[in-house]
């Protein structure tokens, strides 16, 4: 009888274990394998429109950047200032971007590193009495 009880239990676990249901991973609640398709789809799609014109936006503003750094006389603030709008932000569509799991920034309007000069310490006079 126990014998009998112990090949029905195992039965069943390899049974539950083999059943399909069972072993399909199961999208995140509010996605659809539909919509996983089409952001498949839409994606490359999007990106052969986008990228052709995000490519000439950086490249022409590589190129004015370091136009106006060389005529500047080497100015990085100037140059980055261009750069850091037209070549930054993100070139290409992905399915993440269309889920909004990514953000999409077709410019990037981040701060700028801008170097900052140090301030002069204060130092005290000479014959003046220090702290003690």
């Amino acid at each position: 009888m126990v014998r009998i009880k112990k090949m029905l239990l195992g039965g069943i676990v390899v049974a539950g274990l083999l059943s399909p249901s069972l072993g399909i991973a199961h999208p995140p609640p509010g996605r659809t394998a539909g919509g996983e398709f089409a952001r498949g789809i839409a994606a490359p799609v999007l990106s052969a429109v986008y990228f052709p014109v995000k490519f000439g936006v950086g490249v022409a503003g590589a190129f004015l950047g370091g136009v106006s750094g060389f005529l500047t006389g080497g100015d990085d603030r100037a140059a980055e200032g261009i750069w850091h709008l037209t070549v930054g932000g993100s070139y290409f569509i992905t399915p993440d971007t269309l889920a909004g799991d990514r953000r999409f920034l077709p410019v990037d309007v981040g701060p700028v590193n801008v170097a900052v000069q140090p301030q002069a310490e204060s130092t005290p006079a000479l014959g003046s009495e220090s702290t003690r």
